[in-house]
């Protein structure tokens, strides 16, 4: 499988199926926490090297083939899917093979451009990120494209709010020192009075990032905010749901290709294998033993990288 991946748990999601349309580290951000690594190709033009025929296909040969129970198929991975010039068609489709509901995740940066906010219409649920509360922590904590602006940002956001179709759950995430300060987060509020999302989930770095000074905030912070921004507001950093698969035999490609779209700790992997944690670690040193994957420390928890 070249564009599906998982399911994997998910804490706001449950159990989702991934549909990864864009090529790897391929955005319009280059976001100083990114669990991916830095952005090799920041572009905001339309970028279309996976197909949507082969998109299709694998997802309707891996639906056909799954005993699995999903709670969504989101379309995300590891690029902004919004380039994708046929985003649109892709969610119709989608639609038309899977009874299931359709979660897109986006940085929400090209919003603001009318034919890229009518092709995300077409999900159930949106998920765009707003990382920042003004133009000077935007340029720090999401170095985008030099084309995008932070008012671009928030008129796309603003128009999605208001847009009639799917639910919007927008994501902030927050780090230590950078974007948490109380003139900050009055900030933040201001702004998500005015898209007026259904939920605000609140996150932070909660997996080694690119840049070692993108830090955590601490829970009992993530708290105080969250009360400071009404019933909307949700902590989302932290483990996944304890919802689990039933078990099936583990494929060693399959762990391998999780790891590498993301950093997964133990507890991750034992859920989307649908294994005990004790049955999953031998996999995991079998697998480092024969350097298909590496283990890194963050935060005072172990993860999981591909090479």
């Amino acid at each position: 499988m070249k564009t599906i991946f998982g399911p994997v748990p998910s804490r706001r999601l449950g159990f989702s199926l991934g549909v990864d349309i864009i090529p790897y580290k391929t955005c319009s951000f280059d976001c100083i926490y990114c669990e991916l690594g830095k952005t090799d190709c920041k572009t905001i033009e339309p970028v279309e090297v996976i197909q949507t025929e082969a998109v299709l296909k694998e997802l309707e040969g891996m639906l056909s083939a799954s005993p699995l129970t999903l709670d969504y198929i989101t379309v995300s991975g590891s690029g902004e899917p919004t380039l994708h010039p046929q985003l649109g068609l892709i969610l119709q489709e989608i639609r038309k093979i899977a009874r299931v509901p359709i979660a897109l995740l986006t940085n929400g940066s090209l919003l603001f451009k009318e034919e890229v906010l009518e092709r995300v219409l077409a999900a159930d649920v949106v998920v765009p990120s707003l990382d920042a509360p003004d133009r000077k922590v935007f340029q720090t904590v999401n170095r985008p494209h030099p084309s995008l602006t932070f008012d671009q940002l928030i008129d796309g956001l603003i128009k999605l709010g208001k847009a009639k179709g799917p639910r919007v759950w927008l994501e902030v995430l927050l780090l230590r020192g950078i974007n948490d300060t109380p003139e900050q987060i009055e900030g933040f509020g201001k702004y998500i009075k005015k898209i007026n999302p259904e939920k605000i989930h609140l996150n932070t770095v909660v997996r080694p990032p690119v840049e070692s000074y993108a830090a955590p905030v601490p829970d009992d912070r993530l708290k105080e905010i969250r009360k400071t921004w009404g019933p909307r507001a949700e902590i989302i950093a932290g483990p996944s749901q304890d919802k689990v698969q039933a078990k099936r035999i583990p494929e060693e490609s399959k762990i391998c290709d999780l790891v590498a779209r993301r950093p997964c700790t133990a507890e991750d992997i034992a859920q989307f294998l649908g294994l005990s944690l004790e049955e999953t670690v031998p996999l995991l040193d079998r697998l480092i033993q024969k350097k298909k994957i590496t283990y890194e420390s963050f935060n005072q928890q172990g993860f999981y990288r591909g090479l």
